[in-house]
C-alpha cells in the first residue's frame, strides 16, 4: 500500500461529467489538479447510466445556453443540429472523449479506485483527505470540489443537506437502461428511427404489447408509457422505461435491490416488445451496469435554486451557468412524470452561491448536488448543465488558488465570468478582466 501524502492545488471528488469539466476548466489553467473516482472508470452516471439523449440547451430560439466543454464532448450536437432529429449519444463514445481529454492536461493526475472515506475539518476549512482503494493515503490540496452526483464529500464533511421531496423525503423514480440492437426497421411505419417523428410513432406501436403484459400481472413496472431513443447511428435504441421506487443512494441497500428490480423490468419489458415483427430477433445488447438514479443529496448551500426560479426564467448577479432543460419529476410514487418547460426565453441562471455549500471556506458543489429543491434538482441534474457547472467551479477553484483566497466566497463572479467567455462559454452578465502581473503564466492564458 501506498501511504506517502500527496498535495495538489485542487482535489475533485468524482469523475462524471461535473467533476470532469472542472478538472479539465482548472488544469487548463495551469493548476495542478486531483481528480478522484471510485469507480474502475470515469464517466458517471452519462457512461454507465447512459439515456443516449442529450437534453436541451438551446433557449426558445435554439441558441446554445451551455457550451464550453460541453460541446467538446458532444460536438455533433452543435455542428449538425436538426429539429427533426433525436440529438442522442453513444456511451462508449463519450467515455473515449472523456479519457482522451483528462490524459491531454500535463497538470492533471487522475486516481480511479479510489474512495474517500475520511474528511478532516478545521475551523470550516477541509484540511485533508483520507483515501481508500487502489491508493491507500491522505491528500491536501488549497481548495476541493464536491462533484459526486449525490454530495458525498460533502456529507463526509458533516455539511447540512437535504434529501428527497420536500414534505416526505422520497425521491424520484430510478430506471434500468437497455440496449436493444437487431430491429428491423424496414418492419416500422416509419423506418428512420432517428427522427422524432419516427420515435414517436415506433413508441405507439410498441405500447399495445406492453401494456397487455401490464394488465396481465407480469410487470411491476408502474409506467403508462414507453421511453426509447436511437443510437447515432439508427441501427440500436436504447430503453429508458423502467421504473425502480424507494432508491436512496445514501443506503446502498436499496440500491442493490433496486439495481435487481430494474434487472427484472427491463428483461420483462423486452421480452413483450419482442412480439412487435421488428424486433422477432432483436437481442437485448446489455442493461446498464448501474441503476440510474436520478437524485440524491442536496448539499444546502448560500441560495436555493427553486422551482419557481426555474418556471419565471430567473436572472442572478451572480450567474456563472444556464439550464434550459424542463422540470422532469419521475414520481417517487411511480405512474406519470411532471414535464414542465421552461417560459421564455426558455432558460433560467444558476447562481454562484448555489454552489457554495453553508459552514465550509474551501469547498465548492460541482454537480447536481449543488443547492436545490427537489423540483428544481429535477431540471439542472441533465449532463449539460452539470458540465457548466462543474466548468465554473472549476474556473473559480483556479481564481481562488491564483488570487490566494482564504474564502470561495470572495471569489468574484464578473472574473469567472471573464474566463468562461474566454473558452467559449455562454454567460451573461457583467465581466471584469483579472488584474495580474505581466510575468504571471496566467497573463499568457487570458491576453
Amino acid at each position: 500500500m501506498n501511504k506517502e501524502s500527496f498535495d495538489f492545488d485542487i482535489i475533485i471528488a468524482g469523475a462524471g461529467v461535473g467533476g470532469i469539466s472542472a478538472a479539465l476548466a482548472a488544469a487548463r489553467l495551469q493548476m495542478r489538479v486531483l481528480l478522484i473516482e471510485q469507480a474502475g472508470e470515469v464517466g458517471g452516471t452519462g457512461v454507465f447510466s447512459s439515456v443516449s439523449l442529450i437534453c436541451n440547451f438551446r433557449d426558445s430560439r435554439g441558441k446554445p445556453i451551455t457550451s464550453g466543454i460541453h460541446r467538446e464532448l458532444f460536438p455533433a450536437a452543435y455542428t449538425h443540429y436538426n429539429e427533426k432529429l433525436v440529438p442522442t449519444y453513444d456511451e462508449q463514445e463519450l467515455k473515449a472523449a472523456y479519457e482522451g481529454l483528462l490524459a491531454s492536461e500535463p497538470t492533471l493526475t487522475l486516481w480511479t479506485d479510489c474512495k474517500v472515506f475520511q474528511v478532516d475539518m478545521k475551523n470550516g476549512r477541509i484540511v485533508r483527505l483520507h483515501i481508500q482503494g487502489s491508493r491507500t493515503t491522505a491528500v491536501t490540496a488549497k481548495i476541493y470540489l464536491d462533484a459526486t452526483a449525490d454530495g458525498n464529500l460533502s456529507a463526509l464533511a458533516g455539511l447540512e443537506y437535504k434529501l428527497g421531496r420536500e414534505g416526505d423525503g422520497k425521491l424520484q423514480s430510478a430506471t434500468a437502461t437497455f440496449k436493444v440492437s437487431g430491429i428491423d426497421c424496414s418492419r416500422l411505419k416509419e423506418p428512420d428511427i432517428r427522427q422524432w417523428s419516427a420515435i414517436h410513432s415506433l413508441r405507439r406501436e410498441l405500447l399495445p404489447y406492453y401494456l397487455d403484459m401490464k394488465a396481465a400481472g407480469l410487470t411491476g413496472n408502474t409506467r403508462q408509457s414507453i421511453t426509447c431513443f436511437p443510437y447515432p447511428d439508427g441501427k440500436a435504441l436504447l430503453f429508458n422505461s423502467t421504473s425502480v421506487l424507494d432508491v436512496d443512494p445514501t443506503r446502498p441497500e436499496t440500491v442493490i435491490r433496486g439495481k435487481e428490480e430494474g434487472i427484472r423490468q427491463a428483461q420483462e419489458l423486452f421480452e413483450a416488445i419482442k412480439q412487435h415483427p421488428a424486433f422477432h430477433h432483436a437481442q437485448l445488447e446489455y442493461i446498464a451496469p448501474k441503476l440510474g438514479i436520478r437524485e440524491g443529496r442536496r448539499i444546502v448551500g448560500e441560495y436555493e435554486l427553486t422551482a419557481e426560479d426555474c418556471l419565471q426564467s430567473r436572472r442572478f448577479d451572480d450567474m456563472v451557468a444556464a439550464c434550459a432543460y424542463s422540470l422532469d419529476i419521475h414520481s417517487p410514487d411511480g405512474g406519470a412524470s411532471r414535464l414542465e418547460s421552461i417560459p421564455e426565453p426558455g432558460y433560467y441562471h444558476i447562481p454562484y452561491r448555489s454552489l457554495i455549500p453553508k459552514g465550509c471556506t474551501n469547498l465548492l458543489l460541482s454537480s447536481r448536488c449543488i443547492s436545490g429543491t427537489h423540483e428544481a434538482h429535477s431540471s439542472y441534474r441533465i449532463m449539460a448543465s452539470v458540465s457548466a457547472i462543474g466548468e465554473a467551479s472549476g474556473t473559480a477553484a483556479a481564481l481562488y488558488v491564483f488570487q490566494g483566497l482564504q474564502n470561495v466566497r470572495k471569489v468574484q463572479t464578473s472574473h469567472i465570468r471573464f474566463l468562461l467567455q474566454l473558452r467559449g462559454q455562454f454567460i451573461e452578465g457583467e465581466v471584469e478582466r483579472i488584474p495580474m502581473p505581466a510575468s504571471s503564466a496566467w497573463a499568457e492564458e487570458i491576453n
